[in-house]
């Protein structure tokens, strides 16, 4: 009986001294200690995703095939956003084929297209992020955005970019257009 109290005393003993052992890991003066994690700064140079798009324009009597491709290269410079993240900056390839398949008009556009609209500052941290087709009227038109390459942000400039039809470009900054009526606008005095 007195090795099975003598055990029991042992077992018991080293019962208590491992959850005291793993209070002390944990607490300190009863305060909760959450773990150490180590911050790893991010040493990589971010790319945005490859985007391809074909549309079609009926402009000067005429079917045209307007292809777009976005993607980066590593010669290209890269910008730090506002949260330190590093994103290698955008080309976007614009391609429009005659209805014959002939190439009317072929254009490699970087950010430096835009860089005459935008103040410094703003064109350090921001990076060319798309053209679209946008319509056809007198010209093909063309939208495109220089911005933030967060995904999560909708922080961006627009711009219209025209092509005439002798395959001259022109660009100017585009202006946000608010529906009539349209009540998600917040009017300058609200909230004061």
């Amino acid at each position: 009986m007195r090795k099975f109290s003598a055990v029991l005393a042992v077992v018991l003993c080293a019962g208590v001294f491992m959850a005291c052992e793993k209070e002390k890991k944990s607490t300190v003066n009863n305060i909760l200690v959450p773990p150490h994690e180590e911050v790893v700064p991010d040493t990589i140079i971010h790319k945005m995703n490859v985007i391809d798009a074909t549309d079609t324009a009926h402009w000067l009597g005429s079917v045209y095939q307007i292809d777009t491709h976005r993607f980066t290269s590593d010669s290209l410079s890269f910008i730090t956003d506002n949260n330190g993240k590093r994103v290698r900056n955008n080309i976007i390839h614009v391609i429009i084929k005659r209805k014959d398949g002939s190439v009317f008009f072929d254009k490699k556009f970087t950010k430096s297209a835009f860089e005459p609209y935008l103040d410094k500052d703003y064109l350090a941290h921001s990076v060319l992020l798309g053209l679209v087709y946008n319509g056809s009227e007198k010209d093909i038109e063309l939208l495109g955005s220089v911005g933030n390459p967060d995904i999560l942000t909708e922080e961006f400039v627009p711009f219209n970019v025209h092509i005439n039809k002798l395959g001259e470009v022109r660009i100017e900054k585009a202006a946000f257009k608010v529906p009539e009526g349209d009540s998600t606008m917040v009017n300058d005095n609200e909230g004061v």
